[in-house]
């Protein structure tokens, strides 16, 4: 079954997968943007494939299920196999052309310790060569495995394409001419919107060739040539992963799995290629909140129909547990699309809420969203009070393109009632970015040592947690089995410990007099 009316909880890839995966909305888990781990927010979470190992099943990952660089080893039953060394898809002398733009950048701007490649490649590469193309090669190993053993299995392949960089074989660049694509010159800003409503294009602004990408509310624009090109490069990463896609499917043909199997497709958020004179997601708007979902399951009667119903990335978890004849847990925040896998018409949800946190001007913001079948209503909140700042309204009963905010001019008991349906999971309330496990190694603080003895079987991965909850990947160290490691720290230091085979998630500081951590896995 297709869904046309999918939509995830926050339009960038931590939050939207953290919450997915635990079940949890952003507001109940604690993760709102990109740098937080989930574990530092709601440490004894439990993921989807956690809760189905419970069930006896096997689960195995591969590729970008929770944001990159911070998987959860402890969601597996099998450590994540590091991929095979890949050439450079890049021409001779990309890498002295970044270095060359970034000595030319500002002494304080952050890119030039790590300005990425050009944003868009076509290298002339076979599929496995690059980085989705060979995941799939291993993901299919696993699947050929995972199928003959006794044991049901849940397993995990997360593509990275069409994310930046969009690179992808030249081949799959041939497919399109790009003067045939669609390409928006002739966008605007909707009128009559508060200034932190909109993003800011920053993210492609990382890459090389993209360093002063206008932002939308300047007057200069992208060149139609140069927008023509980034067009051209998603088409692309959407065709090559789509041929990935189907090797994995005739692979589940091929091992007589694909009548025992439940799959599911979907994405993590949307994407604007020009829309509002913006470039990339993380909005509270439709081309930014809506994503692609699909459910194949053995037995469905409604198989290769559509559904317009109103459904939340959440819903998956207990779908899943449906479809599998499992136990649903009674702390998820989704609720079951087997409803509308039994009956297209059957509706689940009156409203699908999305959210997107902001920082403008000095304050924190909140925009919640909350979209009916006939309308869009965001409510900006004040971060730390959820004191109401401003209100969005979109007419979605004849078009999509939310670029008349009509929230003054609507009938009130429209408002009202959407407002009412989105207080019923969100009431208004004030909130703080810093997680439950964070550092406070005030100044002054005794310095302190941790030692870190490993007597587990397993690899482990220390990793220092900032005062604000960040993991810091610089400073991160690893302990293999039976060697010891000495942290020259400060009390009130945090540091996560990990083991790589996901038996070991512990949270320890250094102590006065110095303690030894003596890790012993299982």
């Amino acid at each position: 079954m297709q869904f046309n009316n999918a939509y995830c909880q926050v339009a960038v890839c931590n939050p939207s997968r953290a919450s997915l995966m635990t079940g949890l909305r952003p507001d109940n888990l604690g993760v709102w943007t990109l740098p937080v781990h989930f574990r530092e927010a709601k440490p004894d979470a439990v993921t989807i494939p956690q809760w189905f190992r419970k069930f006896g099943y096997t689960a195995v990952s591969h590729g970008k299920i929770y944001h990159n660089p911070t998987p959860d080893p402890q969601s597996w039953s099998e450590p994540i196999r590091p991929l095979p060394p890949l050439p450079f898809p890049y021409p001779e002398g990309t890498r002295e052309l970044i270095k060359e733009a970034a000595a030319k950048l500002p002494e304080r701007d952050w890119r030039k310790k790590s300005l990425r490649p050009p944003s868009t490649g076509a290298p002339e590469l076979p599929d496995d060569k690059l980085l989705d193309g060979a995941r799939t090669l291993m993901v299919i190993e696993d699947l050929r495995r995972l199928g003959q053993a006794p044991e049901p299995f849940f397993l995990a392949m997360g593509y990275i394409r069409p994310h930046l960089a969009w690179v992808a074989p030249k081949k799959y660049w041939d497919l399109y001419d790009p003067a045939t694509l669609p390409v928006l010159t002739e966008e605007s800003i909707t009128p009559d919107t508060p200034a932190y409503a909109l993003h800011n294009n920053s993210e492609l602004t990382h890459y090389v060739d993209l360093i002063d990408l206008p932002r939308p509310w300047q007057e200069e624009t992208v060149a139609e040539d140069k927008a023509r090109q980034l067009a051209h490069a998603y088409y692309a990463c959407v065709s090559y992963v789509d041929a990935q896609i189907g090797l994995l499917l005739d692979a589940l043909d091929e091992e007589g799995l694909a009548d025992n199997t439940i799959v599911v497709l979907w994405s993590d958020h949307g994407w604007k290629l020009g829309e509002y004179r913006g470039w990339g997601k993380m909005t509270n708007y439709e081309i930014d909140a809506r994503v692609p979902l699909f459910i194949a399951a053995p037995g469905l009667q409604t198989a290769g129909q559509q559904s317009d119903q109103l459904v939340e990335l959440l819903d998956l978890y207990p779908t899943l547990c449906d479809l599998a004849g499992i136990d649903k847990p009674d702390f998820v925040d989704g609720r079951s699309l087997l409803p509308v896998l039994e009956n297209v018409e059957q509706a689940v949800r009156e409203g699908a809420v999305n959210q997107y946190y902001r920082r403008w001007d000095g304050r924190e913001y909140m925009g919640y969203s909350i979209r009916s079948q006939e309308y869009r209503l965001v409510e900006w909140r004040d971060f730390t009070t959820g004191e109401v700042t401003a209100r969005e309204l979109y007419d979605h009963r004849s078009e999509h393109s939310e670029k008349e905010n009509i929230a003054e001019s609507a009938d009130p008991q429209v408002v009202e009632g959407l407002t009412a349906e989105l207080l019923k999971t969100h009431p208004r309330k004030g909130f703080s970015l810093v997680p439950t496990v964070h550092s406070n190694p005030a100044p002054g603080r005794l310095e302190a040592k941790l030692t870190i003895a490993n007597h587990s079987e397993s690899e482990l991965f220390i990793s220092p947690i900032s005062q604000l909850g960040h993991r810091s990947r610089s400073q991160a160290r690893k302990v293999k089995p039976t060697e010891t490691l000495t942290l020259d720290s400060r009390i009130g230091s945090v540091y996560v410990i990990e083991s790589a085979d996901g038996k070991v998630h512990q949270i320890h500081s250094p102590a006065f007099p110095e303690a030894v951590v003596e890790v012993k896995g299982e």
